[in-house]
Order: structure tokens, then C-alpha cells, then sequence
């Protein structure tokens, strides 16, 4: 009898991962679904719906998962820094949306309408990178914790209630690979690898140079107190962690020549709204100052409080859990989810916090080892998620 060929266990880890992320995928479009019955008004809280998105032909509850900053980046995928503001959303997501689309186009107005491919390419990638991301999540943390933990970590990121941005037209899918990525190789010893992640991080969102910051904090603790006898491997890490910001420092070389202005991501940022500023920058302390007084300022049966409640309680909720894990969790982990927690805070408000503390994920593990509490964590995030789900599918702000 011919012995039986075991399945390798990274091939075992993608066949375990692929159908919970299937499952994750049908829960969100059927929750996408019933919205629409239960909130019949659509918000039409962005612009271009009509242009970008409804035009696909898709039932709204599919099209739905290109709502606001989705449409943005679709336009960018077919028609490139054209429109007024566009310069918020950085290049490498929709670049990836335009280069993979492969489907054929129709004769639509390109100045006028989006054409559908771009929208069915949107989707597929953000899968495509999200499937990675969670792969190679569960081999980082099946090396750093156990199994189970590893495994329940996953379940707590998924259910998380703003999740559904993975699998929306939105750059966290993406990011969240390059930062997965980073720490992976980081764990392999292979610096130069993870700063091509981190480049190409600091090219899909700002927050990408928080990464280079990890980088950096990595290359201390491998070399202090042997840097005199580091050689060429010093030297060799170091070329890692340089290059970790020239996907930001390429699209602010763009931004300078063809608008004049490197930071033009930052100084449009009050075209959105949200009360988001470019400069100064604020502090933490008076951001929650200023939200607590906005809750007595505003209607409790509004749409604007609950949003302004949900983005004070997650961040407070982000503060605890990073003083619960100082010396907890690797110092550079630490230090990367204090940066991923309080750099959006500095533009004075907490809007698209909720979407942020994403990726904080490596707090997730710690919570993961709590396996009873984390049961009901889970289900307070599933209950809290349907209800985002269903507000982002029908057109009203979330995150």
C-alpha cells in the first residue's frame, strides 16, 4: 500500500481560511439584502451614485459595497486625478482596480459615467487581497500564539463591526495585506522585503508611514548592543527601512509637479467635511473634549449623534485596550497600534474611526487568549455590525 501524501500545512491553513471568509462574504450580502427592505430610503449621502454605481445594473444591495469613498476610487481607476479633491484618496488601490481589469468595456461617456468593469474589478480584487491578508494573518499569528488563538483572533476580526470595508471598494483590504505582510517578513528576518511592503503601503493610504515607524523600531531591537558587530546585515536592514516611505514620497513628487502642492492630500482634507483639518494638527485631549460637548449639542434622535457616539466609544474603547497592552504585546506591535489609534485623531475629529482601528489588529490576539469573554465580544460586534452594514449598504455614513 502506497503511503498517503499529507497535505501541506500552509495549503491546509488556505482551505480552512477560504471557506469562513465565503461564509463572512454571504452573511454581508445577504444582510445587504434586507436592508433594503428595512431602510427603504436610500441616504444619497455622496455624490456620483447615479454615475458610478446604480449604472452596473446590479441590485442596490451589491452595488452598494462601492458607496461613498468607493466611488471615488473607481473614478480614479478609469479616469486618473481629474477630478477636483480626488488628491485625498491615494494611487496604488484604484492603479490596481485599472491595470487587473480585464473585462470589456462599454461605450459609455467617460467624463459623464463609470463604466461597470471597473466596479466588478473593484470587487474581485478587494476578495482576491482580503483571502491573502487572512492567510497570511493566521501563519503570523500561528507562529506567535497558539493555534486556538490564532484561529479565534481571525473570528474577532471578521465579526469586528466595521469589517464589511474589506469587502467593500475601499483601500483596507489592500493595506491590510501590505501591513500583514510587513510584519510577516519582518518575522522572517527579510527587511528589504518588508519595506517594499511598507513602500507600497505608504502609495495606498498615509497612514502607510506608521508602518516605516514599525520598521524602524524592529531594526533598534534586532541591533541594540551589537551594532558595532552588525556588518553588512546592518547595513542591508537599514536600505529596508529607507526605502519604506517612497511610495508616499512618489505620489507627493506627482502631487508637486502636476499640482504644485506635495501635501495636497492633507491640505484638501476640509473638502470632505467631518470638520477634518489639514493644519495644525490637534491633540487627543482636545478632540474628546470637543465630541463630548458636541453629544449635548446634538439631537439624540439624530443620525450625527449616534455617529459622533459610536466614533468617542470605539476610540476610547482603542485607548484602553493600548494601555491594557503595553508590555503586553511586542514593543514595535504596541507602538504601531498607539500610532494606528491616535494619528487620525490629529486632524481633529474622530470621523472614520470606527473604519480605522481596523487595522489595530494586533490587540486581537490579546483578547483572543480571554476565550469566554471574547464569545460575547464577538456577538456584541455582530449585533453592532448588521446595523452598520445595513446603514453603509443604504447610503448613510458610518465610517
Amino acid at each position: 500500500m502506497k503511503p498517503t501524501k499529507s497535505i501541506p500545512k500552509s495549503h491546509s491553513d488556505f482551505w480552512k481560511i477560504l471557506p469562513i471568509f465565503v461564509t463572512w462574504r454571504i452573511i454581508l450580502f445577504v444582510l445587504a439584502f434586507l436592508a433594503v427592505f428595512f431602510i427603504t430610503k436610500f441616504g444619497n449621502r455622496f455624490p456620483y451614485a447615479d454615475r458610478v454605481l446604480s449604472i452596473t445594473n446590479l441590485p442596490s444591495w451589491v452595488w452598494g459595497f462601492g458607496n461613498f469613498d468607493g466611488v471615488h476610487y473607481l473614478k480614479l481607476a478609469q479616469n486618473g486625478y481629474e477630478a477636483q479633491y480626488s488628491q485625498a484618496f491615494f494611487p496604488l488601490y484604484p492603479l490596481l482596480i485599472k491595470l487587473f481589469n480585464f473585462f470589456p468595456k462599454g461605450n459609455l461617456d467617460p467624463s459623464l459615467y463609470t463604466d461597470p468593469s471597473y466596479f466588478y474589478t473593484g470587487i474581485i480584487l478587494s476578495t482576491a487581497l482580503f483571502i491573502a491578508a487572512l492567510y497570511f494573518l493566521l501563519k503570523l499569528w500561528g507562529k506567535e500564539y497558539s493555534s486556538k488563538v490564532a484561529w479565534l483572533s481571525i473570528l474577532l476580526l471578521l465579526s469586528f463591526p466595521t469589517s464589511f470595508y474589506f469587502g467593500a471598494i475601499y483601500s483596507e483590504s489592500l493595506f491590510f495585506l501590505l501591513a500583514v505582510l510587513t510584519f510577516w517578513f519582518v518575522k522572517k528576518d527579510k527587511f528589504i522585503l518588508a519595506g517594499i511592503m511598507v513602500a507600497l503601503a505608504s502609495a495606498t493610504k498615509v497612514q502607510g508611514v506608521l508602518l516605516t515607524v514599525f520598521l524602524a523600531v524592529e531594526l533598534w531591537e534586532k541591533y541594540k548592543g551589537r551594532i558595532k558587530n552588525a556588518g553588512k546585515d546592518l547595513l542591508r536592514d537599514v536600505f529596508g527601512v529607507i526605502i519604506s516611505p517612497l511610495g508616499l514620497f512618489a505620489y507627493m513628487y506627482y502631487l508637486y509637479r502636476k499640482f504644485s502642492d506635495p501635501i495636497y492630500f492633507l491640505t484638501v482634507q476640509p473638502a470632505f467635511g467631518a470638520e477634518r483639518s489639514s493644519l495644525p494638527l490637534v491633540t487627543l485631549p482636545q478632540v474628546i473634549y470637543r465630541y463630548v460637548k458636541m453629544l449635548f449639542s446634538l439631537d439624540p434622535g439624530s443620525l450625527g449623534f449616534w455617529n459622533a457616539t459610536l466614533e468617542l466609544f470605539v476610540t476610547v474603547i482603542s485607548i484602553s485596550g493600548l494601555i491594557y497592552a503595553f508590555r503586553k504585546i511586542k514593543f514595535s506591535y504596541w507602538i504601531f497600534v498607539a500610532l494606528v489609534v491616535i494619528f487620525p485623531t490629529m486632524t481633529g475629529t474622530l470621523s472614520s474611526m470606527p473604519r480605522y482601528v481596523l487595522m489595530a489588529f494586533p490587540l486581537l490576539p490579546l483578547i483572543a487568549k480571554f476565550n469566554k469573554t471574547s464569545r460575547y465580544i464577538i456577538i456584541a460586534q455582530v449585533l453592532l455590525g448588521i446595523v452598520l452594514v445595513a446603514l453603509f449598504i443604504r447610503g448613510y455614513w458610518v465610517a
